[in-house]
């Protein structure tokens, strides 16, 4: 598998949830994959959510499956073993990765974890996202927002803490890749609310944090199934990262199989047309995760 494939750019690092392991996805992972390849993706990184390990984090939706804290660690574990066996079995077709998308809870030893999760699981790079803030998930229900709206003292509040939990989570993880960078305007009233001049201060600094950190930001084309008209992140903070030399990938954020490799077309354009010519791919060599750089550009 080489950059110069047909369709190279159409790389996701960032999506593969499944019904098999993932309560708020539909499909199986096979299915998944399967679209991937229907879609012209080489390569395809797997990142299902890592578990949580408190009772209070768990959804409503878990609790009335029955799930516990056993059940997502048990299916967390089977998410690795299942990718360890279909790796090889797709090798001829697609280049599939294995990864997981980490959480930033608990606030005092997720770090521990989450490493320990890759050390014990083998997964081979992670995707550090930030979906809980103030104790409250942010991108769920309207209601829970709001609740973190009001512990940090207005949506400004949020947002400034939000981007202060990204900063510590790139210092202190070091993911390969950063998830859905301005996730805290999906349920915002308006994307001006959180881009004010403070909150914009604050992404500078976690984007500093990304950038000494080494890691690469996904462009979520989740945005486009959201209504937003474009993947997250936002253009301020494209360009922002770009002027700051911070490279880019694409993440499909699949839940199911229709949405693999969806959207992936438009967010090259969406970089294009603001003068950013490559993405940067992770991809296997020699049994080692290495970096590519791959031009957007010519259109196939």
């Amino acid at each position: 598998m080489t950059a110069g494939t047909v369709h190279s750019w159409k790389v996701s690092l960032h999506g593969g949830h499944s019904s098999a392991f993932c309560d708020h996805a539909d499909s199986p992972l096979e299915e998944i994959i399967e679209a991937a390849i229907a879609a012209g993706c080489p390569i395809y990184g797997i990142a299902e959510h890592a578990p949580r390990v408190e009772a209070h984090r768990l959804y409503d939706e878990e609790r009335a499956m029955g799930w516990d804290l056993a059940t997502l660690d048990r299916m967390f574990t089977e998410y690795a073993a299942t990718l360890d066996r279909l790796i090889p079995r797709y090798a001829d077709r697609i280049m599939l990765l294995k990864g997981f998308e980490a959480e930033v809870i608990p606030e005092d030893r997720y770090v521990e974890l989450m490493l320990g999760y890759r050390e014990r699981l083998g997964f081979e790079y992670i995707v550090g996202s930030v979906h809980w803030v103030a104790g409250e998930i942010i991108d769920y229900r309207q209601e829970h927002y709001d609740r973190a709206v009001e512990a940090c003292g207005g949506i400004e509040g949020l947002a400034v803490r939000y981007y202060e939990t990204l900063a510590e989570m790139a210092r202190r993880l070091r993911p390969e890749i950063v998830g859905h960078p301005d996730i805290v305007s999906k349920l915002a009233p308006s994307e001006a609310a959180v881009s004010t001049p403070k909150a914009r201060a604050a992404a500078m600094a976690a984007l500093e944090a990304v950038r000494e950190a080494g890691c690469i930001l996904d462009v979520n084309t989740g945005g486009y199934r959201k209504g937003f008209g474009r993947p997250f992140p936002a253009p301020w903070f494209v360009q922002a990262a770009h002027a700051m030399g911070i490279p880019f990938c694409f993440g499909d954020d699949s839940h199911r199989a229709a949405q693999a490799g969806a959207g992936i077309r438009e967010a090259r354009d969406y970089l294009l047309g603001l003068g950013v010519p490559t993405i940067t791919a992770l991809m296997r060599e020699g049994g080692e995760i290495v970096r590519r750089i791959i031009p957007l550009s010519p259109d196939f």
